[in-house]
């Protein structure tokens, strides 16, 4: 059969089986294994049987459960609660003061936590109320909660630099810290975004009433002990990576025990809390699971099928300069993020792009943040962004679906924005990777 049928026979198969509601993992499987029927016979399904065991032994992806149940506890923990009242009191007097406080704790629980969800569902049931009472534009509220949340895919420990690493061969730990800067800088982006909107026009963000502004430094001060705690977080989990002294899948699992004692010492840690955590973290973990297997199964077969050959070709001979092949790369990652979910869209297109990129003789980790990047936008976009029906699925009644759709663009904007300059910047990722311990 002909590459370019079978091509397109993958491209009408998949939308029809995702149309007809079927999940991204199983519809990729089920594409997979009509493949090697249809190319092959029944014997051939092994090709299947071997991806999904050898995935099933990768020591790097134990990283995943242990950072994702890190996440699920620290938010049940209160320690996202103590957070928030511990920089809101520095913002009162700033217009947009608690758009920014929401954007700072995102970006303090991105390095704490590595998945997005934990971080919107709570900032929403947080933070949104109170600035709604506060009268903010609820396009603001929103946008920086689901912008400042979306930081848990580049900020580490990011689940998408683990399953990145795994699938591309490139250090998770250096992947960890090429994306510490951007994520600052997005963070830093976000913030000043909001800062110039409200002082443009104050009524999109009032800042906090004279009795919220009147509290003395001292008392300030005391509030900031609700940032030990994360911050010996960060510190147990990113400290050791780059100093030398754990992998990613270590450095996890001592997370996860610093979570625990986190919910202790905020007297949370109860049967409830474990029980739910425990659960929380294995259907995460299983969901990635069969997405993982039906992607990385129907990749394989296209590729022995002459697939990644043939895509090859077709970018690499494009009228285009190398670093304007790059650019086509994210532009596909942007469409593809409005469709399907962030892990799919990582296994279908990271094993094809990387013989690629290789090819160009561009630096891989430079690549991998690019791409991370790129699928933290996949979270926001509309009109499968998963970002937006976090927020709607616990946001007050008074907030519409409109209303979240209307606040993304802006930060998709500033988004884009980060992305360009990081492309023509290498050395923003390349730079602290260089300088860890050990690596």
């Amino acid at each position: 059969m002909n590459i370019v049928v079978i091509s397109i026979f993958i491209l009408v198969g998949m939308a029809l089986l995702l149309m007809a509601g079927l999940p991204m993992g199983f519809a990729t499987g089920t594409v997979a294994c009509m493949l090697c029927l249809l190319l092959w016979g029944p014997s051939s399904l092994e090709i299947v049987l071997i991806q999904v065991t050898s995935f099933m032994k990768s020591y790097v992806l134990l990283a995943a459960p242990m950072f994702i149940l890190m996440a699920s506890v620290l938010q049940k923990s209160g320690v996202v609660e103590d957070m928030f009242r511990a920089v809101r009191v520095w913002f009162g007097r700033v217009g947009g003061g608690l758009a920014i406080t929401s954007i700072a704790v995102a970006t303090i629980m991105a390095a704490m936590s590595g998945i997005i969800g934990a971080a919107i569902v709570s900032l929403t049931l947080i933070a949104l109320p109170v600035m709604l009472r506060a009268h903010y534009n609820k396009q603001i509220a929103c946008g920086c909660i689901m912008a400042g949340g979306g930081l848990g895919t580049l900020i580490p420990p990011s689940i998408m630099f683990v399953l990145f690493g795994m699938v591309s061969g490139v250090s998770v730990g250096k992947l960890f810290m090429g994306g510490v800067l951007p994520g600052l800088l997005l963070s830093f982006f976000y913030s000043a975004y909001v800062l110039i909107r409200c002082a443009l026009n104050p009524t999109l963000g009032p800042p906090a009433p004279q009795e919220e502004r009147e509290i003395t430094v001292s008392e300030k001060l005391l509030l900031a002990k609700g940032f030990i705690l994360p911050v010996l977080v960060i510190v147990m989990v990113l400290g050791s990576i780059y100093g030398g002294l754990a992998t990613p899948t270590e450095a996890g699992a001592a997370g996860g025990i610093g979570a625990f004692v986190c919910a202790a010492i905020n007297r949370k840690l109860d049967w409830k809390l474990l029980k739910e955590s425990i659960y929380q973290t294995t259907v995460a973990t299983c969901m990635m699971a069969w997405l993982t297997f039906g992607s990385l199964s129907l990749v394989s077969v296209y590729g022995l099928a002459g697939g990644t050959e043939f895509i090859s070709r077709l970018i690499l001979r494009l009228p285009v300069s190398p670093l304007g092949v790059i650019v086509i790369m994210q532009l596909i990652v942007i469409v593809l993020g409005m469709l399907i979910d962030c892990i799919g869209i990582l296994f279908l297109t990271v094993p094809l792009f990387i013989p690629i990129v290789e090819a160009l003789g561009f630096d891989l980790l430079w690549f991998g943040v690019l791409f991370v990047m790129n699928l933290q936008m996949a979270y926001m976009s509309p009109p499968f962004g998963q970002g937006m029906f976090y927020v709607k699925g616990v946001a007050p009644p008074e907030i519409s679906m409109g209303d979240i759709v209307k606040s993304v663009w802006p930060f998709l904007g500033i988004q884009v924005v980060a992305l360009l300059i990081v492309i023509f910047n290498p050395e923003i990722v390349v730079w602290l990777p260089s300088k860890m311990i050990g690596k």
